[in-house]
This record gives C-alpha cells, structure tokens and sequence, in this order.
C-alpha cells in the first residue's frame, strides 16, 4: 500500500502529463477538422452523408476505404468498418468460426490482449481446441512451439503484431510464413502497430488484422478489419444481421464522420510514421537513462530491442503501482491493458514472463506520442524518480 504522507490531492489537470498512449492517443487537430463537415452535415453536405449512410459506397466513405487500403498497402475492398479492434478482434475469430460445421482448432498465446482472449475462451467453452502458447520472459512466441502446435490440424492462428502492456513485437512475418505453408488462416490483432510501424499486407501473407483508430490520434469508436480476399474466400460470417453493409459482415448505418477521421489519421501516418516513431524512441529511452541513472535498480520488463517504439513498461522495485501512481497525480500512466488509473489486478502478460509477484506489483506502463515534448518527458521523470525515493523512505 501507498506511504502514509502520498500525495493524494486533487491533479492540476492543465498540468497533466499524459503518458498512456497505448491506452488511446490525441486526436489530431487535422482529423477533427477532416470530420466536422460531416458532423455538422446539412444542405449539400448532409445528401452526400445520406447517401454514405444508405449504401456505404459514397464519397467519402470510398475515399476513406483507399486511404486506410494506402496505409496498410492493400485492396479497398479489403477493409471491413468496425467500432475499433475489440469489434474487429471479435469478428475475426467469432465471424471466422462460425463458418465451420463443428468445432475446430485454435492456437493463440498467453499474453494477447482481452479481446482475442475472451472470443477464444468463448469458443472453448462450445467445444473448440484452443491451445494458448507459453512465451519466454522477452515477451517473444517460440516459432519452435508454433511449428509444434500446428503440426497438427489447425484452422487459424491468432497472435498480435506487438504488446499493448510491454511493447515487445512477434516474428510476425515469420508467422506468416508458417501458416501460409500450412494453409492455416493467420490473425493479427495489430491495434497497437498500425500507425506507429510499417504494416505492408502487400508483403505478409496474413489472413486477417485488426486496427483501431484511436491508437494513432484518430477519433475514438471506430476501426477495421482486414480480411484478404474478402470476395473469394469468404472466410468470415457475420456476426449480426440487419443490413448489407461491409459486404454483410457488418450491417448497420456507417458511422461517417468517424469513418473520415480514420482517414484521415491514416493518411497522416502515412506522411509522419517515421518522425514520429524516430521522436517517441527518442524519448523512450531518455525516459529509461533517466530513471535508470538516478535509481538504478530499475527493471524494463519485455523486449528492450525488438519492441514498439511508443511503451516503456518499468518496475519499481520496493514500490507498489497503486501507491506509486497515487503520488503521481500529475502524470497520467497505467498499470497494464486497463487503461484507467482504477483497475490494479496483475498483468497477465507480466505473470506470463515469470515474473515474481514483487515485479508485477511494482510495474507501471507508460507510452509516448509525436506531441510529448523533451522537457515534459525530464520532468516526469524526475517526479517519479521524487515519488519513488519517498515511497521508500516511508514504506
């Protein structure tokens, strides 16, 4: 628990540091002014939004399709619209099922997000084989153990681009490759890589992938599923019913203004990925010198070099999270995939490194964006260097 003298007064919210990017980031000025057109739709603006609405096959709604298509170097007709990546996860691996008779096999890993995790222990529980593979104490899926587990009959693999709670990234192009020989369907839920890496589906031969606006400062509530040849595989059913829209997989009035800003956050991480992942490891591994230097016992958990380059996830030994984040009111972090400051159960993904409970009870995630700035990143630091060396003396 928190020393007793915490500083548990109330944030200076103007004075906020906000370091949870992997939780969701700023929209972007440029994305908001893309969608309000299309909030504010009336006259002529209004017909072309109806007519988005009605048939899916607008303007705007076209123009999105090509520039996330673009992002993800694809085919247009290859995106299905959702709510975000839970939506998409689920349709994936739901959808995906339910095109089979009887149940069949699934290989997944231990440390994937919730929404791959939740639709896979659903599935179990209706009679699928759902074998969750271990991963080392990086973070890392053994492709030794994926080639052994889908030795035998396996209809799809489930295993994401990079972690959302410690950043390590898969051999994702190599488990491609493995299921493509296998003629195994691939999904990757990639929330956290598009937008922040190179995603070239032109060049991995993945099945399905998964994506959410709101991870690279686009708006909240909307996403997409990528389905590879969606029109001649027909490899996933729809889940609802109601409406032809995203080819019947996905009925429903298309949430445009949204759908625009995806667009539009797309097409500026077309422009910007690499500056901004160039700035966010910049201040990614000035966040850790720092901390590292100035209280030395610090642990990075995951993979320090084959790793996203927006999360740091740190380990504060002599600490506790709950206690550590109550005397950072000033800084906005995580303590795992929870994404608000209220929810300190253990991390999965941390247990899932044999970590010992003193490591996952003292871990703090943090995620940097293109708009943290150098002296934001000193200062934090030196807060939570300040909060750490008082915790301490007063644990």
């Amino acid at each position: 628990m928190s020393p007793r003298n915490a500083r548990l007064d109330e944030p200076n919210y103007e004075c906020m540091i906000f370091l949870d990017s992997p939780s969701t980031t700023p929209l972007d000025a440029s994305v908001l002014d893309a969608m309000l057109p299309y909030m504010r739709a009336s006259g002529s603006s209004g017909r072309l939004l109806a007519q988005a609405e009605r048939s899916g096959s607008g303007a705007a709604v076209r123009s999105a399709r090509e520039s996330a298509a673009e992002l993800l170097n694809c085919l247009p007709n290859e995106i299905v619209w959702t709510s975000g990546a839970t939506e998409a996860n689920n349709l994936a691996i739901l959808g995906f099922a339910a095109k089979f008779e009887k149940p069949g096999r699934i290989v997944s890993q231990v440390t994937e997000h919730s929404a791959v995790l939740e639709p896979l222990r659903h599935l179990g529980r209706r009679g699928w084989d759902v074998e969750l593979l271990p991963v080392d104490q990086l973070g890392r899926v053994s492709l030794d153990t994926l080639r052994e587990a889908t030795s035998k009959a396996t209809d799809l693999v489930s295993i994401m681009w990079g972690n959302n709670e410690i950043g390590t990234v898969q051999p994702v192009a190599e488990i491609a490759d493995l299921c493509a020989d296998r003629g195994i369907a691939f999904h990757c839920d990639a929330a956290q890589a598009v937008g922040k890496v190179p995603v070239d589906l032109s060049q991995l031969p993945i099945t399905m992938l998964t994506l959410s606006a709101h991870k690279f400062h686009g708006p909240v509530g909307v996403g997409a599923l990528f389905v590879r040849d969606i029109a001649k595989r027909k490899s996933v059913a729809s889940l609802t019913f109601g409406g032809g829209q995203e080819n019947g997989l996905r009925p429903g009035t298309l949430n445009v203004p949204a759908i625009v800003g995806l667009a539009a956050a797309c097409r500026l991480a077309n422009e910007q990925m690499q500056a901004w992942a160039a700035h966010t490891t910049t201040l990614r591994l000035q966040f850790e010198r720092c901390l590292m230097q100035e209280l030395g016992d610090v642990l990075i958990n995951g993979d320090t070099e084959n790793r996203l380059p927006h999360i740091s996830n740190i380990a504060f030994p002599g600490t506790d999270n709950e206690g550590l984040l109550a005397m950072l009111p000033e800084i906005i972090a995580s303590t795992g995939s929870a994404c608000h400051l209220a929810d300190f159960a253990p991390s999965h993904v941390l247990s899932a490194l044999n970590k010992t409970p003193q490591v996952t009870e003292c871990s703090l995630r943090f995620g940097f964006t293109k708009d943290n700035t150098e002296d934001e990143i000193d200062t934090a630091a030196k807060m939570i260097v300040e909060a750490v060396n008082e915790f301490r003396a007063n644990a």
